[in-house]
Parts: structure tokens; sequence; C-alpha cells
């Protein structure tokens, strides 16, 4: 009775996950056809700035961060489960090209920031400069991390 209880528990686990990968897919699909169409709509239109393209991209860099949050949910919590025989390394590969995008999307809100505001009120560059600082202690973070995690496999 209790294996059946586990295997039940992880079966509604394991459906929740896949429900909440499909929404984030249905979310990012949202944001990436809606940025592209706002591309395209301004290109054809009066109100077409570069600062406007900018924030597109940023907007399809974060669906597609989005989109791997999806794939890296589903990789790890369904299909892992499923096949515990996958390496670590897959799981490590997995996760550092997921902080990867997000690092790039932090360092693009940054810039865009950066710029808009420059263009403004210089008084207010704190701001993205700190998102600046922040997305280069995170690059290094992820750097340290791959160090630390190349010397545990030279270990073993």
């Amino acid at each position: 009775m209790k294996k059946e209880t586990i295997k039940t528990i992880i079966t509604l686990s394991n459906i929740g996950y896949v429900a909440g990968c499909v929404v984030l897919y249905l979310i990012a699909l949202c944001i990436l056809i809606t940025s592209v169409w706002s591309i395209i709509e301004d290109m054809f239109s009066s109100n077409y700035t570069v600062y406007k393209l900018l924030d597109e991209v940023g907007l399809i860099v974060f669906s597609m961060a989005v989109i791997d949050v999806g794939k890296y949910l589903m990789l790890e919590e369904v299909l892992r489960k499923e096949n515990p025989k996958m390496i670590p390394q897959q799981s490590r590969k997995t996760l550092t090209k997921f902080a990867i995008i997000i690092a790039s999307a932090l360092s693009l809100e940054g810039l865009v920031l950066t710029i808009e505001v420059a263009k403004k009120d210089t008084s207010l560059l704190l701001y993205p400069i700190a998102v600046l600082v922040t997305a280069t202690l995170y690059i290094l973070g992820i750097g340290v991390y791959q160090k630390l995690n190349a010397s545990a496999e030279k270990q073993k």
C-alpha cells in the first residue's frame, strides 16, 4: 500500500510539473509572438526606434529564458526521475546554460536601461549600473561554479 501511495504522489507531481511546463511554454510563446508583432508594427509606423527594438529583444531573450525554465523542470523533475541513470554532467550543463540565458537577459536589460537613463537624467544612473554590476557578479558566479565543478570532477 505504501509503494502505491508513493507512486500516486509521484504521478500527480509529474502531472503538475508537465502542466506547469505547458503553461510556461504558452506564456513564452505569447511573449515571443507579441514581441515579433510589435517589431513588425513599429517598422511600418513612425514609432520605430532602436530603443523600442532593444526592449523587444529583451522580451525575446526573456521568453527564451522562460522556455529554458520549462525545459529544465521537465528534464530534471519528470524525465530524470524516470531515468535516474542520467549523468550529473547533463544536469550541470543544463543548469549552466539556463544561468547564462538569465545573465544575458540581465545584461541586456542593464544595457538598455543605461542608454535610456543616460539620455534623460544622468543622476538616475545608479539603478542601471547596479543591474550591470549584478549581471557581472552573476557571470563571475557562473565561472566559479564551472571551475569548482571541473576541479570536483578531476578529484573523482
